[in-house]
């Protein structure tokens, strides 16, 4: 079995903590807007380390396999896989890159829709951008548009997505 690096650890306790003190804006209020839907709910997730942290030239780099499963608005299971950098050592700055494949149903369509993932921490404080890839939606999902926020309180990740599906 293998076990989070060190720079994997780091990377994701910042990421947990600014997730639970709601640096990632889940909660953020939103304009009202006709079209714009919300799926909200919790999740749990999985992280494996794909391969060792490598170090080169003063920068690492890891490689984590995603596994989640969801409930609420959006049901059903993901799988993705996660790149992270940075100087080691450095616990205020690195980023992370992910893709994530949603496999399920979105408030009772069936389908599936891929997410993109970017965080950033550095001096100057946090950034997390987790969207909905554009063209990605499957099935009852074709034409699927957002963005999905998170939160964790407790322990508990909660999600927020904000989506927009061509009327049937």
């Amino acid at each position: 079995m293998r076990f989070l690096t060190v720079r994997g650890y780091v990377v994701l306790i910042t990421l947990l903590v600014l997730a639970s003190i709601g640096v990632f804006g889940a909660g953020v209020a939103r304009a009202q807007d006709a079209g714009l839907h919300h799926a909200t709910g919790t999740f749990e997730v999985t992280m494996t380390p794909g391969d060792e942290e490598q170090v080169e030239a003063g920068l690492g780099l890891s490689r984590y396999v995603l596994s989640k499963t969801f409930e609420g608005g959006i049901t059903g299971t993901s799988d993705g896989q996660m790149l992270a950098g940075g100087p080691p050592g450095v616990e205020t700055t690195g980023t992370y890159v992910a893709l994530e494949r949603v496999v399920g149903t979105l408030d009772g369509r069936t389908g599936a829709f891929l997410l993109a993932h970017r965080g950033d921490v550095n001096a100057d404080g946090y950034t997390l951008s987790i969207t909905v890839v554009p063209g990605s939606g499957t099935g009852e999902l074709v034409g699927l548009s957002g963005d999905f926020g998170l939160t964790i309180t407790d322990g508990v990740h909660h999600y927020d997505l904000a989506y927009r599906l061509p009327e049937t």
